[in-house]
């Protein structure tokens, strides 16, 4: 199976971002596909309970406008609706409406009759007449009126006007108000993520930085150290301007020099590997593991019942690995058990050991320091997250970076209990 390059692989961050942005777009369809589906059923609830009183008015001869009692019986019927309706006579005349902005009673019914008959009425009731043939236009360009036939005849009794009920006015807005909504918390969404992805980076840069500076220091103070020497031993020298330095000494110096020298070529090219596709060779690891455990315990306190650094080696298979990488990962994990050591004698065990299955080989460090509480596993590898009080909380996440995405392999916390130490463990594929 062919292993995702780096470039390919999805931050926790972008996972995130398109999980929020996936979850959000689903939430603001399913709000709207069951808004949409209320309105039609409303609506069809409305058209059907338009039309059956629509057919009951004619059956029942509701058109004969001129008996008071049947124009009662049309008020108690539509009494109980809750949308718009107005109930005209075959004139075009409202006799019976509800929701229209008007109480019928403000409309005496002898007054509808004087006016259909041409007699004067009162302008007020003209006017409220006005008001609801208004309505009616409004409500028939919503819906068609419903025509009221006589039964088994043509003869046309009346309509039916009738409009939504407020609330399917105010349910069309939901969707859109939903969709918004949606918008402006995954708007809020995705700016947090933003704010806190620079803070990331800020904490990265930083890191980085001091990082560097802490990676070169070392080799830099020792030079500086030897020039040192090497100067005393000049001012020293006899008028005759000849340095008289034992060869010993000079051998050792200059050992000691093109080993700082060869640290600081080290370091450069960790750095320069830092961003891209590092070059594995299929090596064994125990060899480098040597040489960061022997680097790692000279600086070390070296005092009896101070700190000791424990190897135990067994035959493994040879994995892919770039040896500059996979070391400044293993230092990070050693520094960080070295901080953690909290009683004397302190004790680091590193082992390697192929896995039973013969697919991976581990690379086990384990201290006897404080260990961590579940909270602190959870965040120990957060770039900028740290329990020292000098630490920048840089090395776990650059080894954990080192160790997934350019080796392929896992780093993670086999165990930990506070007071008791950690144990580390480095997974590469065989």
């Amino acid at each position: 199976m062919k292993r995702l390059s780096v470039g390919s692989r999805m931050t926790l961050s972008q996972v995130l971002k398109i999980g929020l942005f996936v979850g959000s777009s689903l939430l603001a369809l399913a709000v709207f596909l069951l808004t949409q589906r209320l309105i039609d059923q409303l609506s069809s609830e409305v058209a059907t309970t338009s039309r059956v009183l629509a057919r009951l008015c004619a059956q029942a001869s509701f058109p004969a406008t001129t008996n008071p009692e049947l124009r009662a019986i049309f008020s108690e019927v539509i009494s109980g609706l809750n949308f718009p309706i107005v109930i005209t006579d075959e004139g075009g005349t409202p006799r019976a409406w509800r929701e229209v902005g008007l109480d019928p009673a403000l409309v005496p019914a002898a007054s509808i009759d004087s006016m259909k008959a041409g007699l004067p009425i009162a302008p007020v009731i003209r006017e409220r007449i006005r008001h609801v043939e208004a309505r009616i236009a409004g409500l028939d360009r919503q819906n068609a009126p419903i025509a009221m036939v006589f039964p088994g005849t043509r003869i046309s009794m009346g309509a039916l006007h009738y409009g939504e009920p407020s609330v399917l006015g105010r349910l069309r807005w939901m969707p859109l108000l939903t969709v918004a909504g949606v918008a402006l918390l995954l708007s809020i969404g995705l700016w947090g993520f933003a704010i806190i992805r620079q803070a990331e980076k800020r904490n990265i840069w930083v890191g980085m930085a001091r990082e560097t500076a802490h990676q070169l220091g070392t080799p830099l103070s020792s030079l500086m150290g030897w020039a040192e020497l090497l100067r005393t031993h000049a001012e020293s020298a006899p008028r005759d301007g000849e340095i008289r330095m034992p060869a010993a000494e000079l051998a050792e110096t200059v050992q000691e020099m093109e080993r700082d020298l060869e640290r600081l070529n080290k370091v450069a090219q960790r750095f320069s590997n830092v961003g891209s596709a590092p070059r594995l060779q299929l090596k064994d690891v125990t060899p480098v593991v040597r040489e960061v455990v022997v680097y790692m315990r000279r600086r070390t306190p070296q005092g009896a019942g101070e700190v000791r650094i424990e190897e135990r080696y067994e035959p493994a298979p040879e994995v892919r690995l770039n040896a500059e990488l996979l070391e400044w990962a293993l230092e990070n994990l050693l520094a960080n058990a070295l901080s953690a050591l909290d009683k004397r004698p302190g004790v680091i065990e590193v082992s390697v050991a192929p896995r039973p299955e013969g697919r991976a080989v581990e690379v086990v460090v384990r201290d006897n320091g404080r260990g961590m509480t579940p909270r602190e596993q959870r965040r120990a590898f957060e770039p900028g997250y740290t329990t020292r009080r000098r630490g920048w909380g840089l090395g776990l996440a650059l080894a954990r970076r080192v160790v997934q995405e350019y080796h392929g392999g896992r780093l993670f916390i086999r165990e930990s209990v506070p007071g008791a130490g950690t144990t580390m463990v480095i997974s590469l594929p065989a």
